[in-house]
C-alpha cells in the first residue's frame, strides 16, 4: 500500500540520510539546506527553528523505533548544546535569536515566537526522549521567556520582540502544537491551558466563521483588513489546524467535526490544484492563486489530515484518498531526486522551480509518517 511505501521511505531513505549527510559533524549542526545535487551547503544561514525541527524529528524517530536511538538521539543532542550555547541569549538578552551565520555568529537577533514555539517542540521531545534535566530546563527558560517578553497587551503572543505588524495567526498555531506536546509528555495541566487558550483565539479570531475560512494576517487588535494581508489565505495552514483541533479535543471533549469538515473544505474549494490534485501554496478569499507554485509542505499537511480524518470518522473515502495522496507524492515530490531527498516546489505547470532541498521540509514529511504509522499500526 502506498502509505507502507511513503512510511518505508522516511525510515529507511530520507531519516538516515539526513542523519548522516545532512549534520555537519565540525559544528555539530544540522545544515539548513542541501545543494540540487544532494551535498550540503555549507555557507548557508542557520535558523533557530530548523535546528529545533531536526532535533524533535531525531528525538521522536528515537522513540517509535525509526532510527538507531544511540546516533539518533546523539546528533539530536549535540544539535541542541550547540544551538544553545550559540543562539540562546548570545548578546547578552534572553531569548533564541532567530538566524546565526554559518560560522556560529549572529545573523538575525530577532525574538521570534514561531522560532521559540519550534524550540519548545525539539526540546520537549529531546527530554522525554533522554530523560535529561538540562533540557527541561531549557523548555522553562523558554516559556519564561515567552510569558514576559512576547505576551501581548492585545489578545494572545507577540509574533516577535520587534512588536511587528501584521498580526499572524501561524506563529500561534505552532504555539498550540507545542503546547500539546508539552502536556502529552509531562502532563502538566498548565500547557493544556495555553493551548485552550490558543483555541479559543482560533475561534475569536483566526476561524472567519462567516466566510467559512482561517485568516493569516490582522491588525494589532485583530481586525482584518486587506492592508494587513487579511485576503491572504493559505490551504496547508487550514489542514494544520484541523489535525491540530482534533488532538486537542482529546483532552476536552470536544465536538469538532464540523470546524474540521469546514476548513478541510474551504482548504480544498480554495487551494486545491484540479490539474494536479496538490495543493497550491497561496490563494486570496475567493480562491485567486496569489502564488502560482506549490510546495512539498502543504501536501504533507494534507496527507496527514486526510489520515487523521479518515481514521476519525471512520470514512474509507478518505483513507483512499490518503493512500492515492501518498502514490502521488513518492511519484512526484519524492521522485527523480538525490536519495532520501525532495523536490520542494514545482510551478503550476508541473515543473520543478526549487533551486536546493531545505532541510525545514523533513519536519512535515515525518509528521506524515507518524500519522500514518499510527494508522497502519491499528490495522
Amino acid at each position: 500500500m502506498p502509505l507502507d511505501t511513503y512510511l518505508a521511505w522516511m525510515r529507511n531513505d530520507a531519516l538516515p540520510v539526513w542523519l548522516d549527510i545532512g549534520f555537519d559533524r565540525d559544528r555539530g549542526l544540522f545544515y539548513e539546506k542541501l545543494h540540487l545535487d544532494g551535498t550540503p551547503d555549507a555557507r548557508a544561514d542557520l535558523r533557530s527553528r530548523v535546528q529545533a525541527r531536526q532535533i524533535y524529528t531525531y528525538a521522536h524517530a528515537a522513540l517509535l523505533g525509526f532510527t538507531p536511538a544511540d546516533i539518533g538521539l546523539e546528533r539530536a543532542k549535540q544539535a541542541a548544546d550547540r544551538l544553545h550555547a550559540l543562539a540562546w541569549s548570545p548578546d547578552g538578552r534572553p531569548g533564541w535569536v532567530h538566524c546565526l551565520k554559518a560560522d556560529g555568529s549572529i545573523a538575525d537577533d530577532r525574538r521570534d515566537l514561531y522560532d521559540h514555539a519550534f524550540v519548545l517542540l525539539g526540546l520537549t521531545w529531546l527530554a522525554k526522549a533522554t530523560g535529561e534535566a538540562r533540557y527541561a530546563g531549557w523548555v522553562e527558560e523558554t516559556l519564561d521567556y515567552i510569558d514576559r517578553e512576547l505576551t501581548s497587551f492585545h489578545e494572545g503572543w507577540k509574533e516577535s520582540d520587534r512588536d511587528e505588524l501584521p498580526r499572524r495567526q501561524n506563529p500561534h498555531m505552532h504555539l498550540l502544537e507545542a503546547s500539546l506536546a508539552l502536556f502529552e509528555t509531562t502532563g502538566d495541566t498548565r500547557h493544556l491551558t495555553r493551548a485552550d487558550a490558543i483555541v479559543s483565539l482560533f475561534d475569536r479570531h483566526f476561524f472567519d466563521c462567516k466566510a467559512g475560512l482561517l485568516r493569516e494576517f490582522f491588525g494589532r487588535d485583530w481586525e482584518q483588513d486587506e492592508r494587513y494581508g487579511s485576503h491572504r489565505v493559505e490551504a496547508g495552514h487550514h489542514m494544520e489546524w484541523c489535525w491540530l483541533l482534533r488532538r486537542h479535543s482529546r483532552y476536552r471533549d470536544l465536538d469538532v467535526d464540523c470546524i474540521s469538515a469546514r476548513l478541510f473544505a474551504a482548504a480544498c474549494e480554495l487551494g486545491l490544484d484540479g490539474g494536479s490534485g496538490f495543493l497550491v501554496d497561496e490563494t486570496d478569499d475567493q480562491g485567486k492563486i496569489l502564488a502560482a507554485r506549490r510546495r512539498l509542505w502543504p501536501q504533507t499537511e494534507y496527507l496527514r489530515t486526510l489520515i487523521e480524518q479518515g481514521s476519525s470518522l471512520g470514512d474509507p473515502t478518505l483513507m483512499v484518498a490518503a493512500h492515492d495522496l501518498a502514490d502521488r507524492l513518492l511519484a512526484t515530490y519524492l521522485a527523480q531526486t538525490p536519495h532520501g531527498t525532495w523536490r520542494d516546489q514545482f510551478d503550476l505547470a508541473g515543473t520543478p522551480v526549487a533551486d536546493h532541498i531545505p532541510a525545514s521540509s523533513l519536519y512535515h514529511l515525518f509528521t506524515a509518517a507518524v500519522q500514518a504509522h499510527h494508522f497502519l499500526s491499528q490495522l
